[in-house]
């Protein structure tokens, strides 16, 4: 039967995963519209496995079940045919039920019960005001207590560090100007040599020396941007990376800062008219990911689960694997608690809309900007409506994100100010 004639029919693609522990290796077979339960295969083993690639969204090459113990889920026997490759440089074959039995047979092969459809993961809020509930459900009466305390007296979190409250202070002066913001950042060595030397990278390309906070803000960066990347900065130096965090998480401010460039670049690309505030979108990239940090340090048990469980579903968003794992995303929780150090509403609310394409609402051009810088650095497809929306062309948004890309050594640079190699 040729693969169109069995697409008129139930036909289900599906993934191949290799985990490993210390005893020996195991092949998983299951839905790709699914999500594989690493608690239901220690279950069933009595084994805990570990991914063997660090981050697959391809899945793993096939293995001759003859050659390896192979489980795959039951939900394939209620298809008529399945979607299968050797490889991920091979296209899918569909072939029937009856033959893909036949090949995986024998006694290292068997059929369980071990993923969980993407279609009965539950969804985050639709809205930033059901956050804190759902936040309490999820982790029980007396864990969301303990959540609480810990963020809103900060018992296990870092405390927000003394330059970010005077910079949020600021934030909210409409008098303030550049001689403030210099008093703010040099009551901090640390911070202001950041700063310099952040206006000093080759990627501005600024001609001679940057001699001083002031100098940063009239020559290169302006008033706006300074004040938000003076915040993140000090907001970085809080929080320390998580040791058991998924294993290609290793370039985590890379990424923050890659798409605080990015941002920074598609506002300079809307109508003048229609920007968001420059300095909001570019601290938003930066501590878009906040998030991640703070599951890490609030909830380290839960982290280690959801770090393995990412690694073995590389091929679904993060954002479904934290609703089934968690029953809520790091960007309710990050956005919860940057708003409540008192950040501005447009950068705790962009980053809570980060993930959904038809946000409309207070302060959705940074949510559809980071959206789109999402797509970019995922290298999806991108949302022609939400281009349509902030006015932004196709290639203008593709010639963004490849500037960004090109200058990662500059990049790299920025990364080592963030996290103390410099």
């Amino acid at each position: 039967m040729s693969n169109d004639q069995a697409g008129e029919s139930a036909s289900t693609k599906v993934r191949i995963v290799h985990l490993a522990d210390h005893t020996g290796k195991l092949q998983v077979i299951f839905p790709y519209d699914s999500m594989l339960d690493m608690a239901a295969l220690s279950r069933l083993t009595k084994r805990r496995f570990d991914p063997v690639a660090n981050y697959n969204i391809d899945g793993d090459p096939l293995v001759k079940p003859s050659t390896c113990p192979t489980l795959i889920d039951s939900e394939l026997l209620n298809s008529e045919f399945i979607e299968l490759r050797s490889h991920s440089q091979q296209n899918y074959k569909t072939i029937p039920l009856e033959e893909f039995k036949a090949r995986f047979q024998g006694p290292l092969a068997r059929y369980e019960s071990l993923a969980i459809p993407v279609k009965s993961i539950p969804k985050a809020a639709e809205s930033i005001d059901g956050d804190v509930d759902q936040l309490f459900q999820a982790l029980g009466k007396f864990q969301a207590v303990r959540l609480k305390q810990r963020i809103e007296e900060t018992l296990e979190i870092p405390p927000l560090p003394a330059s970010s409250h005077r910079i949020i202070q600021l934030c909210g002066n409409d008098h303030a100007g550049t001689d403030d913001l210099c008093d703010v950042i040099n009551l901090d060595p640390s911070l202001s040599a950041q700063v310099i030397s952040w206006a000093s990278s080759p990627y501005y390309g600024v001609k001679g020396e940057i001699e001083s906070v002031e100098d940063a803000i009239i020559r290169v960066l302006g008033f706006d941007m300074v004040m938000n990347l003076a915040l993140g900065l000090s907001m970085g130096n809080a929080f320390q990376l998580p040791q058991d965090g998924p294993r290609h998480y290793e370039d985590f401010w890379y990424s923050a800062v890659s798409h605080a460039v990015l941002m920074e670049a598609l506002v300079r690309k809307m109508p003048s008219g229609q920007r968001p505030r420059l300095g909001h979108a570019y601290l938003a990239g930066l501590l878009h990911n906040f998030g991640y940090l703070t599951i890490s340090v609030v909830l380290p048990p839960h982290f280690a689960i959801l770090s393995r469980y990412i690694e073995a579903n590389a091929h679904l968003p993060a954002d479904v694997i934290e609703m089934q794992t968690l029953r809520f995303t790091k960007e309710q929780l990050g956005a919860w608690l940057l708003k409540h150090w008192g950040l501005p509403e447009s950068i705790y609310t962009g980053i809570r809309y980060s993930r959904t394409a038809d946000y409309r609402g207070a302060h959705d051009g940074i949510a559809n900007l980071l959206y789109l810088a999402h797509q970019l650095f995922n290298g999806d497809d991108l949302n022609a409506t939400l281009l349509e929306k902030v006015n932004i062309a196709h290639d203008d948004a593709l010639a963004c994100y490849k500037k960004v890309m090109s200058s990662s050594k500059e990049l790299m640079t920025m990364v080592d100010l963030i996290s103390g190699q410099k």
